[in-house]
């Protein structure tokens, strides 16, 4: 049995006929996070996406919790004249099995559905569980305790932090063995994004494995074990957290000194 909660190997992916990113392997232990930390544009986001299962990838392997994700082999061509491959061939990866297998993806953005309610979304978040103890109602509503106020409000009536709020929220009641936070605090004014801060530590502290792209350096660092370098596609460096160096350090790493 792998000590790995996560295993990736070889793993490439992109969209349609454009290669986003190559050859990536990543192992993440039982009970450790990590940090991804890199420009935007650079294909972090379409990374974590094949992880979870909304993008398929090309080739690799995805590991979780000792299960394979993906199915084994190269993606074929996407498309032969005016065919497409998508209509006729099953995917290489199924984000429903990747959901119930605990790997919980919280994405970057406003993606939830404007005419549901808090309370509305938050019961459909558990159908994801498949039996494990994800967090309770109480419990989220402890952790935000703006939810319990806007429970009964439709979530187009929701300010962008707590919309965000929902979104962390339904990730915790779909019971997660390893938790996916994209920017989860990204565009968010200092006040709110600081409560989505202490939330987020608070949820590590209580020993979550999260992993997590931002790119505030020291926000970064009380949370994760680790820090991969995300550049153009692929990792270009790993560090421990004791070795991380600050914003402006990390900056001139990825474009040197005249950045």
């Amino acid at each position: 049995m792998s000590d790995y909660i996560l295993d990736v190997r070889g793993l490439s992916g992109g969209y349609d006929t454009t290669q986003i990113f190559s050859d990536i392997s990543l192992q993440i232990a039982e009970g450790e996070s990590i940090g991804i930390f890199g420009p935007n544009g650079h294909g972090k986001t379409t990374f974590l996406k094949t992880l979870s299962g909304l993008i398929d990838p090309w080739a690799g392997d995805i590991f979780f919790s000792g299960q394979r994700m993906n199915r084994e082999g190269e993606r074929g061509s996407r498309r032969w004249r005016n065919f497409n491959y998508d209509a006729v061939t099953r995917r290489r990866i199924d984000p429903k099995a990747v959901a119930r297998a605990g790997l919980i993806h919280v994405q970057q953005g406003n993606l939830l559905f404007p005419e549901l309610t808090v309370d509305e979304t938050l019961s459909i978040a558990t159908t994801a569980a498949q039996g494990r103890n994800g967090w309770s109602l109480s419990e989220v509503h402890a952790l935000f305790p703006r939810l319990q106020e806007r429970g009964s409000h439709k979530i187009r009536f929701l300010s962008g932090g707590e919309r965000q709020m929902v979104s962390m929220a339904a990730g915790l009641m779909a019971a997660p063995k390893l938790l996916i936070l994209d920017e989860p605090t990204l565009g968010l004014s200092p006040k709110v994004r600081q409560e989505l801060c202490d939330a987020i530590l608070s949820v590590r502290k209580l020993g979550l494995p999260i992993v997590l792209i931002d790119q505030d350096v020291a926000f970064l660092e009380q949370i994760i074990d680790t820090l991969y370098l995300f550049d153009h596609g692929r990792f270009s460096g790993r560090m421990e957290k004791e070795e991380m160096p600050d914003h402006q350090t990390l900056m001139e790493m990825l474009f040197g000194e005249a950045h």
